[in-house]
């Protein structure tokens, strides 16, 4: 699949990288509480 060039779309990638990095984080924090 070729990337878009729709500004919104890497928009949106980054977003759901942010929030698997953010999620990421809070789990390992919560499993080495």
């Amino acid at each position: 699949m070729n990337e878009p060039k729709d500004p919104r779309t890497s928009g949106k990638v980054a977003m759901y990288a942010l929030l698997g990095i953010f999620a990421f984080t809070c789990l390992m924090i919560w499993l080495g509480s």
